[in-house]
């Protein structure tokens, strides 16, 4: 605007140098004319600018979104109930790829994303696309980051990796019509690819000497063999069955003739897919030249560094999280024993009594479970419309491989598409029990997910994974859900202290083990100190992170990073200070990395504008 001021100021000197008095009058009302109208249309020019700079944002929101999530049918059909609104012709029917070379290319495309975000002028967005802006250029940046970790990534494990969790999702695949149906056999037919194209991912790692440890390759090995034993009472047999025998557009005939082509598709693709995987990671097995934490592999350090980043979307150093989870420890130690000194029946043959008494008085239902949190949480957090939603318990073939407790995401236009799975294999019962609950429904996974979408989120965020805001929000409610499933404030505590205690020794011996080189015997040692030291202990601890590098710190490092958040926003508002409307803050923003969300709480911007 001051260019244009300038320009005005020296052409009224040009003119007023040579005129005659009248004529100089005259122009000079005529130029007040203009300046009377300046301010309105400097309005209108910014005005027109806002809108073209805002519309031109989210045509470019949409078209990434468009672009991406057309790219894994699993995805699109997970985040949209019904496609035909992106308004294209029909994409290729994929699961996406795991090859080295396709891979590079993703992260070409993303870096062409982030140079075009970088074009826009972030100050004349608004304040939603303006935190859409700092989402995705945080996403982009830190995605660009971790290119030259490429094959560091691990898509297989025991329980956590692609062959574990790829049944469980098919399971839940929806069938509204046909096409979804014919959509999904097509999924089937290629898994063969897909499957492939990991081997090759996993064939380069080893040539890279960054192949997975023996007993975690080994745990690939068992968990596609348990799969394939099944037999009939294969997950993908008996689920799909299940399905069209309750879809009322299909007629008999059409429901025997999907279900023959399901079991021809599990014969000819599936079942031949998981044995070579198995045989290929057979193949693979003693190729691993690291049975230690990622510090051993050639630049594993920086790699963990950036992994913990990743996860946890806590941008601080690994130092300074060490030290704010041993801080945590220390306190809740201090707590714990506090509460003994006060309470020693507690820790006694007679509390064990008392404890089971408190649990037996827990409903085992999880609907009334849900139903009781729902009513409890009224007073800490803002309200939502009500949603439907199934808890279901993980098929017994697969108990041994997948997690205690899962939720699968609503799509976006369909908020009622909930579903909670419990493993039955960890016997939920009592407290632990309404936690979980707590963690995956109310006010957890499915609440912050239906709230945040609720609040108009952009879809193009749905590309985007923060895990620590996911999983920390569900650890935060977690910890806060004791208070609601028990009366005894003093037992409560206890159980909090309990998680707490248990989710930062993993993550404690998590950064030993990947950052510090913490051997088994030093493992050990340590968890000993915490009175972990019964036989097998350190091994299984040590196994499961191997297998899972930085996968406790997105619950716990996330947990903290609420916390501190909390404080930091009761320290600025004091006795204005309101839970609910810090709660309603944070889920408006929606998933982002922590120092996106410091920003836009601690400030109090209205992330829906």
């Amino acid at each position: 605007m001051a260019h244009i001021f300038s320009l005005l100021h020296v052409h009224c000197k040009k003119q007023f140098r040579y005129l005659p008095m009248s004529s100089f009058l005259s122009r000079l009302r005529r130029h007040k004319l203009l300046l009377a109208f300046l301010p309105a249309l400097i309005f209108l020019f910014c005005s027109v600018f806002y809108y073209e700079i805002n519309h031109s944002f989210v045509a470019f929101c949409d078209t990434v979104f468009r672009n991406e999530i057309t790219e894994n049918t699993l995805n699109l059909h997970y985040t949209l109930e019904n496609p035909e609104i992106l308004n294209l012709s029909d994409p290729d029917v994929s699961f996406g790829s795991m090859n080295p070379e396709v891979l590079a290319d993703a992260f070409s495309q993303q870096n062409i994303y982030l140079e075009k975000l970088f074009k826009f002028p972030k100050d004349w967005l608004s304040t939603k696309n303006r935190l859409t802006y700092d989402i995705l250029t945080s996403a982009f940046s830190l995605q660009a980051e971790g290119e030259k970790y490429l094959l560091y990534d691990e898509p297989l494990g025991p329980s956590l990796g692609t062959q574990a969790q790829l049944p469980v999702l098919l399971a839940e695949y929806s069938f509204h019509n046909k096409k979804d149906i014919e959509t999904y056999l097509a999924l089937l037919s290629g898994l063969p690819e897909y499957y492939d194209s990991i081997l090759q991912f996993e064939r380069a790692k080893s040539a890279a000497g960054l192949f997975m440890d023996a007993s975690v390759a080994q745990g690939v090995i068992d968990q596609c063999d348990a799969f394939l034993k099944t037999g009939d009472q294969n997950i993908l047999f008996t689920t799909f069955d299940s399905r069209i025998a309750s879809l009322d557009f299909l007629n008999e005939t059409e429901k025997q003739k999907y279900c023959s082509l399901n079991r021809k598709a599990l014969a000819s693709y599936v079942i031949p897919t998981y044995r070579k995987l198995s045989k290929g990671i057979s193949a693979l097995k003693d190729s691993s030249k690291n049975a230690l934490g990622l510090c051993y592999l050639p630049d594993g350090k920086n790699y963990y560094a950036y992994l913990v980043k990743d996860t946890t979307g806590c941008y601080d150093s690994v130092e300074t999280i060490f030290k704010r989870i041993q801080s945590q420890l220390v306190k809740d130690i201090h707590t714990l024993r506090q509460i003994a000194q006060k309470n020693p029946q507690l820790f006694s043959d007679s509390g064990d009594e008392t404890l089971k008494t408190v649990n037996d008085q827990v409903s085992s239902d999880p609907k009334e479970i849900l139903n009781d949190l729902k009513r409890k949480m009224a007073e800490d957090f803002p309200e939502i419309a009500d949603v439907t939603y199934e808890v279901k318990y993980v098929e017994k073939a697969l108990e041994d491989y997948l997690s205690p407790a899962f939720y699968l995401t609503a799509p976006l236009d369909n908020r009622n598409q909930n579903v909670i799975y419990i493993n039955p294999k960890i016997g939920y019962h009592g407290l632990d029990l309404y936690s979980t609950l707590a963690h995956e429904g109310y006010p957890g996974h499915l609440y912050q997910t239906i709230f945040s979408n609720d609040s108009g989120i952009r879809p193009v965020r749905s590309l985007t994974n923060f895990g620590g805001y996911v999983e920390g929000w569900a650890t935060y409610v977690e910890m806060q859900s004791f208070s609601y499933g028990c009366s005894d404030n003093i037992i409560a505590e206890i159980y909090r202290l309990n998680r707490s205690l248990n989710l930062g020794i993993s993550s404690f011996i998590d950064i030993l083990i990947h950052y510090y080189g913490y051997d088994r015997s030093q493992t050990a040692k340590v968890l000993s100190q915490f009175g972990l030291n019964g036989d097998g202990t350190a091994d299984a601890f040590f196994d499961t992170i191997l297998e899972a590098p930085a996968n406790y710190l997105k619950y716990y490092v996330g947990y903290l990073c609420f916390e501190d958040l909390k404080q930091a926003a009761l320290k600025k508002e004091g006795a204005s200070f309101s839970l609910k409307n810090f709660h309603k803050k944070i889920l408006e923003t929606g998933p982002c990395p922590f120092p996106v969300l410091y920003k836009y709480v601690l400030q109090n911007h209205d992330a829906r504008v």
